[in-house]
Parts: C-alpha cells; sequence; structure tokens
C-alpha cells in the first residue's frame, strides 16, 4: 500500500449494473475498527503487536423489505507487500482467524438477539462490534500485513455486490518502558510522622525483547520534608532541590557494542554501558528510598516523582549509513568515482517510548490532610454526526499513538479525588485549550460537566465521598477540527478556598497531526424499476450509499450529478445533506444508449470521491404508413440505436397469395386453404436484431368492411414455415368507428421485408394446453397468507400462463395470471377474512381462454389470529440470577401451539408488546419460562404471556393485563476498596473455609453412609413382603 500511488486511490469506480435493491439488503457499509493502515509516507494507524482488536462495523438494510435472517463473517488475511489477500491466517493454536456467526437475526430469541432489521434501519442503531462465540471477536495479531476482511450473508439478500468490505491494516512491534512508584505499606497518600519508604520498578513491556543502553529514572522530591535518601544516595533532598532531579541508570554495567562495521564485523567499537533487558531479573528493575516529612508545621505535604529520562539503543539506524566515495578506473581507463553505502551499526538515542502515558508517576504524602486532585486520563473521541449526536467510534488518549480525524469531537478530561481524606470536598472545573499551530487559532473552554457526547453522561458534583460527590468526574466539550497540527491541553483547577497541593499533576496535554478520511461509496444503485426507455412516464431516480468515518450522517456531505461523455450536470439533481444522495432527472433524447452517470461527494474539508454508473436507455417511438387503399400500419419500436426507425408499406398485386395453406403454430397446419382480404407489401428503413429490440408491436388499421379477422405476415406465402400469425381478432378502432383494427404485439428482431396477409375466413379451433397441473396443496399461513404450491405435468408453451382464481364466501373472485413457470403463489392475508373459507382453483391456460384438466383445487379456512385461549394467574418467582414465570390457560388451547414471554423495562399495552424480547416455550403444555435478571442497574421488569398458534400468529397481550406481571430488582455497585471483615475468630481469607468445617463435613459423610447401609438391608428376606424403606 505504501508504494500504490494517491491517485490510484481517488480514481472512479463503474457500476454496470443498474439493478435497483428491490427486497432486502443486507449492506456492510464500513468497517470502523480496526482503521485502515495508510502511509504516505509515515504510517498512521497502525497496531501493536500483542494489541486486543475487535472488529467493528456499521450494517445496514438498505433494501426495501425487512431482514429476518442474517449472519456474518470476519477473516484475517496475511497480505502481500501491495495489500493483496494471499492466506488466511492462524491463530495461536494453528486455527484459521475465521470469526463466522450464523446467528446475528434470526426468529429465535434465545439464539439470536434481533429477530429482524427493518428496511432503511441500521443493525443496533449504528456502530456493532462482530460477535462470536458470545462475545466480541477478537484478534491479538502478530507481527506483519495483513487484510481484514468482513461480510454479511442472507438468503433474504437481494445485492450480495455490497455484503463485503476490507481494510489493510500493518502490525508492527513496539518498545514500551513503564515505570511505578509506590508506598512501601501500600497507601495511596502518606500521612503521619515518621520515615517513609517507597520502591520504584521500571519494566520493559514490549512487543519483543530489546535491550536499553544507560537508560535513566529521574527522581524529584519536593515539598516539606526533612530529609530523602535513595538506595544510591544519602542526601537526596539535596540532589533534587529546585529544579533539579536525581537521574540513576537502570540495570547493570556491562561492556557492550556501541558500533560496528556493517562490511566488516571486526570493525567495531565497544564501551560500557548500564544494560538492562529481558534478561536481567525478567525486564524488572527495582530502586528503593525513603522520605522524611518535616514536623515543623502541621500542614507539612510532599510529592516522589518519577520519569523516564532516556535510553539508547544499538542497531541499524538511518544516522548509522555510511557513504563512501570508491575512486576506480573503468574498463578504456577513465578515472571514475562511485559511491557506496554501509547501513552500519551503532546507538541511536530517544527520550520517548512507542507508549508514553506509563513513563512518568508519583506519590504523594502529607502530615494531616494532603490536599490533590488531578487529570487522570485525557482523551479525543471522535466519529460522530457533524452536529455532534451519535457515538464515538475512535478514541485516542494522551501518551497514545495515532491521528485524529477532521470533524466533530469530543474532548475528555476524567479527574479524581487524589487527597488523603476522601471526606475532603472539591470543588473544580477544567480548562481546554485547543490550538491549530498552523494557523494559530486558539479555542478556549471551561466546563465541569459533560452531559452528552461522551457516555456515561456527568452532571457537576463535588469531588469526594458524600451524599452530593463523587470521588471521580469527567468534562467534555465539542470542537470541530481541521486538517493541521493541533496541541491539546486540559488544566484542571480547585476552585475551593483549600489550596491543591500537587498542581502538577493538574495539566495534561497532547500534540496530534489532524488528517481528512476521504468518503467511501459504498454503492452507487439505479432506484428506478424496469426497462428505461425514452418517453417513459417515470423518472430516472439514482441513489448512492456513502460512509464518511468523519461525518457519520453524512450531513456535511455535497454531492453533484452529471451524466454523458461531457458530464452535463443533471437537472433535479445534486445538493447537501441527504437530500442530495438521490438524483430524480427526466430521460431526454441525448440520454439514448449507454449513458454514464458520475456522482462526484465532496466532504465538509474539501476531500472529494466519485463513482459511476452506466445505464442503457433504450429509443422509443412509432413508425407509421399508409397504401393506396386506406390500410395503414403502426409499427411501435423500443429498439437500442440513436437512429429514426420508419416503414413504407404499399398494396399487393389483386389475387395475390390466394389458396394457401396456413401454419397452426404447433408444427402442423390449419385445415382448408385460405386467400387473404388483402395484401400489403412492407419495407422497414432498416432492421434490428433481437439483442437490439426490448419490444415492438403492430397495428393493422382496414375498413371494418373488409371483414377481416387475422393477421398473418410471410416472406414466402407459399411456405407454412415461412408464415406466422401474428394476431387473431379484429377490435373496433377508438378514433373511427368504420375501422377495425388488428394488434400483434412481437418478439425477436424487428420484422424483416415481407408480406403482410389479412384473412377473413375463421380459423380452425385450438386445442387447449398440453401441460396440465399435478400436485397441488394450499394451506393457511401466518397473519391470513394462503400459500399455494403445485408441480406441471408437461411442458408449457409461450402463451400458456397458470391462472389462479380464489373465490371467498360471498362469492367474490379475485385471478391472477402468473408466468408459465412459476409452480407457487401467496395470497395476501391482507386480503383474506379470518375464519373465512376460500374455494382455490389453479389451471394451465392459453391465450384463447383454454385450459388444460386435471386443475389444482382446494378450500382453505384464512387463519389470523389466535383464537380461545389465553394467560392468566401470572407469577413471578426470583430464583438465584433469573425470574421463574408460571401461569395457567384460560379457554380452550386447542388453537394454541406454543407460549411467548416477553418483557421490557417499560410497562406496554398489547399493541406495544416487544416481541424482540421474549422467551418461548416448547408446547401449549409448558407454562413456565426462565428470564433471566438484568445485571446492572435497578427498576421493574414488565412480563406479558402471550399465545402462538400453529402458523405463527401471536395474541397479543399487555403488562397490565391478566396475562401480565411485573417484577423488580436491584444491583448494588463496588465503587471502592475491598476490605477483610471477618470476625469469627477464625484466620480466613475470603473465598476459604475455617479449619472446623472439614471436621463437620466429615462426620455429615460417615452418618450419610452408615445410614443409606441400614436403608439397604432392610427387607432381606427372599419373600414377596419385603419392607424397603425407599
Amino acid at each position: 500500500m505504501a508504494n500504490i500511488d494517491i491517485t490510484q486511490l481517488e480514481t472512479n469506480e463503474v457500476i454496470e449494473d443498474t439493478g435497483a435493491r428491490n427486497g432486502a439488503d443486507a449492506e456492510l457499509v464500513a468497517i470502523t475498527s480496526p482503521k485502515e493502515t495508510q502511509c504516505n509516507p509515515t504510517c498512521r494507524n497502525e497496531i501493536f503487536v500483542g494489541q486486543e482488536t475487535t472488529f467493528e462495523v456499521f450494517i445496514q438494510n438498505s433494501g426495501d423489505q425487512a431482514i429476518t435472517e442474517l449472519g456474518y463473517k470476519a477473516a484475517v488475511w496475511i497480505a502481500d507487500g501491495n495489500g493483496n489477500p494471499m492466506m488466511l491466517a492462524k491463530d495461536a493454536s494453528g486455527a484459521d482467524l475465521e470469526f463466522d456467526n450464523p446467528d446475528v437475526i434470526c426468529d429465535d430469541a434465545s439464539v439470536c438477539d434481533d429477530q429482524s432489521l427493518a428496511a432503511g434501519a441500521v443493525l443496533k442503531g449504528g456502530k456493532t462490534a462482530i460477535q462470536y462465540g458470545g462475545g466480541d471477536a477478537t484478534w491479538t495479531p502478530a507481527a506483519g500485513i495483513y487484510v481484514i476482511q468482513i461480510e454479511t450473508y442472507s438468503d433474504q439478500d437481494v445485492d450480495p455486490g455490497n455484503d463485503v468490505q476490507q481494510v489493510y491494516v500493518e502490525v508492527v512491534d513496539y518498545l514500551d518502558i513503564e515505570i511505578d512508584i509506590e508506598w512501601d505499606d501500600g497507601s495511596v497518600v502518606a500521612t503521619g510522622e515518621g520515615a517513609k519508604a517507597f520502591t520504584v520498578s521500571v519494566m520493559l513491556n514490549g512487543s519483543s525483547d530489546f535491550i536499553t543502553h544507560n537508560l535513566t529514572m529521574e527522581i524529584d522530591v519536593s515539598g516539606d520534608v526533612d530529609s530523602a535518601s535513595g538506595q544510591d544516595i544519602a542526601d537526596l533532598k539535596s540532589a533534587t532541590l529546585g529544579s533539579l532531579v536525581h537521574s540513576v541508570n537502570v540495570g547493570t554495567d556491562q561492556v557492550v557494542l556501541v558500533y560496528q562495521n556493517e562490511s566488516d564485523p571486526t570493525d567495531n567499537i565497544t564501551e560500557i554501558r548500564t544494560i538492562m533487558s529481558d534478561n536481567i531479573n525478567n525486564g524488572v528493575w527495582t530502586y528503593t528510598g525513603s522520605v522524611l516529612p518535616d514536623t515543623s508545621g502541621t500542614d507539612a505535604a510532599y510529592s516522589v516523582d518519577v520519569a523516564i529520562g532516556g535510553y539508547s539503543l544499538f542497531g541499524q539506524f538511518e544516522s548509522c549509513i555510511e557513504t563512501v566515495i570508491v575512486n576506480e578506473t573503468d574498463a578504456e581507463g577513465n578515472d571514475v568515482q562511485t559511491e557506496e553505502s554501509y547501513a552500519n551499526f551503532c546507538e541511536e538515542s530517544f527520550t520517548k517510548d512507542d507508549i508514553t502515558n506509563n513513563n512518568a508517576d508519583e506519590i504523594n504524602g502529607a502530615l494531616s490532610t494532603f490536599h490533590d486532585i488531578r487529570i487522570s486520563m485525557l482523551t479525543v473521541n471522535q466519529g460522530y454526526n457533524s452536529d455532534g449526536t451519535g457515538i464515538a467510534t475512535f478514541t485516542v488518549g494522551a501518551g497514545e499513538p495515532g491521528d485524529l480525524s477532521v470533524g466533530t469531537s469530543y474532548i475528555d478530561a476524567a479527574v479524581e479525588h487524589r487527597g488523603s481524606s476522601v471526606t475532603e470536598l472539591y470543588d473544580w472545573n477544567v480548562t481546554f485549550t485547543i490550538t491549530n499551530l498552523d494557523t494559530s487559532e486558539v479555542i478556549t473552554e471551561t466546563v465541569n460537566s459533560c452531559l452528552q457526547g461522551v457516555e456515561p453522561s456527568y452532571n457537576y458534583a463535588k469531588l469526594g465521598t458524600g451524599p452530593e460527590a463523587f470521588d471521580q468526574g469527567h468534562a467534555c466539550t465539542m470542537v470541530e477540527f481541521d486538517v493541521g497540527t493541533y496541541t491539546i491541553e486540559a488544566e484542571l483547577v480547585m476552585e475551593s478556598k483549600i489550596t491543591d497541593q500537587k498542581p502538577s499533576n493538574n495539566l495534561v496535554s497532547m500534540e496530534k497531526e489532524v488528517r481528512n478520511n476521504l468518503p467511501v461509496i459504498s454503492s452507487l444503485d439505479l432506484v428506478t424499476q424496469g426497462d428505461l426507455m425514452l418517453g417513459m412516464e417515470n423518472m430516472l431516480e439514482f441513489e448512492v450509499s456513502v460512509f464518511d468515518a468523519d461525518d457519520v450522517n453524512g450531513e456535511g456531505l455535497t454531492y453533484s450529478w452529471a451524466g454523458g461523455a461531457e458530464s452535463i450536470p443533471l437537472a433535479g439533481c445534486g445538493g447537501t445533506g441527504g437530500v442530495g444522495r438521490t438524483c430524480t432527472t427526466p430521460v431526454i433524447q441525448d440520454f439514448v444508449t449507454t449513458f454514464p452517470v458520475v456522482v462526484t461527494i465532496t466532504d465538509a474539508h474539501g476531500g472529494e470521491v466519485s463513482e459511476e454508473i452506466i445505464i442503457e436507455i433504450w429509443n422509443d417511438g412509432v413508425a407509421t404508413d399508409s397504401t393506396d387503399n386506406g390500410i395503414t400500419m403502426n409499427y411501435a419500436l423500443t429498439y437500442f440505436s440513436k437512429a429514426p426507425f420508419s416503414i413504407t408499406v404499399t398494396d399487393g398485386a389483386d389475387g395475390e397469395c390466394s389458396g394457401i395453406t396456413l401454419p397452426d403454430g404447433a408444427g402442423g397446419e390449419l385445415s382448408g386453404q385460405y386467400s387473404p382480404v388483402a395484401v400489403v407489401d412492407y419495407m422497414p428503413v432498416t432492421t434490428y436484431a433481437a439483442n437490439d429490440v426490448l419490444e415492438h408491436s403492430i397495428d393493422m388499421i382496414f375498413d371494418s368492411g373488409l371483414g377481416a379477422s387475422s393477421l398473418w405476415f410471410t416472406t414466402n406465402c407459399e411456405s407454412t414455415v415461412l408464415t406466422q400469425l401474428l394476431a387473431d381478432g379484429a377490435t373496433n378502432s377508438e378514433d373511427d368507428s368504420t375501422k377495425s383494427v388488428l394488434s400483434a404485439p412481437l418478439s425477436g428482431g424487428v420484422l424483416p421485408a415481407g408480406k403482410f396477409l389479412l384473412i377473413d375466413a375463421p380459423l380452425q379451433a385450438k386445442d387447449p394446453p398440453s401441460a396440465s397441473i399435478s400436485g397441488f396443496s394450499a394451506a393457511a399461513g401466518m397473519g391470513g397468507d394462503i400459500t399455494m404450491n403445485w408441480g406441471l405435468t408437461g411442458t408449457p408453451l409461450p402463451g400458456d400462463t397458470i391462472s389462479v382464481s380464489i373465490t371467498d364466501a360471498s362469492g367474490n373472485t379475485f385471478e391472477v395470471d402468473l408466468d408459465r413457470t412459476v409452480a407457487t403463489y401467496t395470497y395476501s392475508g391482507s386480503s383474506t377474512t379470518h375464519g373465512e373459507s376460500y374455494d382455490i382453483e389453479v389451471a394451465v391456460c392459453n391465450s384463447d381462454g383454454l385450459c388444460s384438466t386435471p386443475i389444482g383445487t382446494a378450500t382453505v379456512v384464512a387463519d389470523k389470529e389466535v383464537e380461545g385461549g389465553s394467560a392468566t394467574s401470572v407469577t413471578v418467582t426470583e430464583a438465584g440470577d433469573k425470574w421463574t414465570l408460571a401461569w395457567s390457560m384460560d379457554g380452550s388451547g386447542d388453537d394454541i401451539h406454543h407460549w411467548m414471554v416477553c418483557h421490557s423495562r417499560s410497562s406496554f399495552t398489547a399493541v406495544e408488546m416487544p416481541t424482540s424480547s421474549c422467551v418461548s416455550t416448547n408446547s401449549v403444555d409448558v407454562m413456565t419460562a426462565d428470564v433471566m435478571i438484568p445485571t446492572t442497574g435497578t427498576g421493574t421488569v414488565y412480563f406479558a404471556v402471550a399465545p402462538v398458534d400453529n402458523v405463527g400468529n401471536i395474541g397479543y397481550e399487555s403488562s397490565s393485563g391478566d396475562a401480565g406481571a411485573d417484577a423488580p430488582f436491584a444491583n448494588e455497585v463496588d465503587a471502592g476498596e475491598i476490605t477483610d471483615d471477618n470476625t469469627d475468630g477464625d484466620d480466613t481469607s475470603s473465598g476459604e473455609l475455617p479449619g472446623w468445617t472439614w471436621g463437620a463435613i466429615g462426620g455429615v459423610v460417615v452418618v450419610a453412609f452408615i445410614a443409606g447401609a441400614f436403608i439397604l438391608s432392610r427387607g432381606g428376606g427372599d419373600g414377596e413382603d419385603k419392607d424397603w424403606d425407599y
């Protein structure tokens, strides 16, 4: 990917499929995690080795029908240097890294969390994490280049072309040096008199082993201390006075290489360095010390701060490259100079590692009360809608790697009470300062709450423990980022009269690059149904689906639509936000034949992408001509050409084609001979093959006195093979009562030059279709639907149809003709009445109204509701982590197949019954069900027990009716430390049993064994009157 030119990434994509999405369409709109790695030239959005990674996506039903079955699959592919997937990656156990979950949406609430996804809706309402095995699908990556492929699948999906998305990611090794300091007695804040011992720990946490040279730890003692010492220095207090810090080398001294020539390993330099590696005490180094508080005052306060100072690494760095000029003589004896480069090994100095938020730490102390509040975390949250609504899809904190994206963001500062007395309450606020280093623009906001944008929302409270205070809080502000470099700073201020004794932890800042993510076009569709032609009543309608990680709802995107080779703007199209996503424009002559349409999408920051769809528009017209005898021919043609179409007709010779034999259309001949009452010679200006003709037809208009009743076309009237019947049965002209019309729809290409014959004699009667209905069945379905299925004996011919007739109890008949290949039909429940009988007939018929036998017949009673029984006397019993509901049945259960127990945290009417949160029984006889008690929060859960019949109809119930019930629940939140409060006199910790209980357990086992032996020995006789106790 790093070698791909950016212009290649912005090349227009061309779509040639002009089908609209009519049905359910599970579209994978975008992958938001992991983010795609982009290198130009430096890389962003890389993943660290071992960093647990989940897969987050936006899935939308882009069709016009609900999705009731859906699965998805995430796969991790090893890629080549150009980002092409090569093979599936493996996990640590050798299994393929593929997470296939077929149970995302289904009708079984015990298997799937969701039972349907409505047309236009987004799964889970927005971003969703791929689920697998009962939790988030998680990948722990090794170093390498990968392609993440995520796809949705459903039998209902009408457009598989938008089901798959891929992102390219690079996984890299990282270096992490962590430093930690703690009071040895475990105190968060040291209090009281006497020396306070502390321990500093430095840990190497990189993804692979690495060796540091002269890694330093800097320690600073400040505040009211009488003295301080460290393991390497007796007077640590003097060494850290004012701005001084005491620097300590981390590790052990060794002789190591500090330089080595790439081409000659013997050319090297060794020196003594303090070395730290995973081979030294498992990569953990400790330093101890102590401070003695100054007791001359009662409000003494002090701190010990530690931080990573710097370090060097030995390797092949850019600074080690050596370029040498070599003097040589070429083949002709000329002196020439060549340049050679050597990637030597040397030391390179660093001041920070790849993860900087753990490079410093602190501890505090005081004689009495230490007053301190601090910023524990500063984060930037992104991925919102342009108006700040929605949820974040990306978060980066101070000290964490990663660039920012343009658009609406929330900056959030988490604050906490760090004083020695949690009952001491502090007022506070946070001032955010955001500076664009490119434009020098500065934004300043002072806040002390976060009511939207960052969950959970937070109303201001004092810091501490009390009825109106919390020991933690957070404040946030919304900001709009543009492309550039920004510093983001948060300063916490204690507004109380008390002085914050540790102000250094009140300021946190970060510097971030902000980049623009281009919008991603996932699909461009032609919405207009059917074939497109000049003069059509409907307008051309297009719709584009686009996702912008910087503007999730797309309200800040601008759309422009253009068509044709000259990119002419399309009338009535374009705009900003949702209105611009669709384009509705009329069909004009310039659009005929192949017509490209390009949509260009521009984001609020100037990023631009475009996509093209190529459609086909048919020419349409009617060619007309008349003979001298007043016979007029109209040839209606829809064809694929810009050229106009015309015809010429003349009267044929008298007596021409008399006494001819006509074909019967089935390979035979009609009985008798026929003579036309008129012959029309016909010549088209040109002909078009069948693939260039969408539809065509002719009308032959003549004086009614001719008496013609059928129209034939021939290129040789002496041959039945070259003669065909076009129309049988004339109609009166709507424009002239003295005229008659013979009309004929045509198939194939344009008729070549030939003759039209108008015949007045009646034709021999035709036979009914040779195919007939077999294996017919009809049954009632859910919601009053009636479903019919059948087979066919024989093969229906062109012109045959499947005729369906449905008659209700009042004698009203519904009729529909289906294509001759159709073998099933569903009569919608919206047209039926519950409990009413419907008589059904299905037959194979032809265009002459003749139908074959046998036909399919049935009588079906429509079923739209559950009759008879309902649930009553519903009880709810708490059993551990679940509720057990029991009920009895009121009325008959003959029409009940099973029961559904539906529940919600809000009461509901029968119309509002939440069918997506239900538990089903296996049969009508099972009248108990278990519902899990919520594990968080407090409140009341409301229930309703509803009957379900054999076809899936539901008897909806309210939570307040006879079939309803409710149950309260409450969960405690543990926000503090766990303390061992055992007071029974036994020295046991949580989870252990006192020693005396083992003797008691043993005694119970012995008694049970003796009692069992006694019972088994009863009735020892062999007679039939044994007295068995058990």
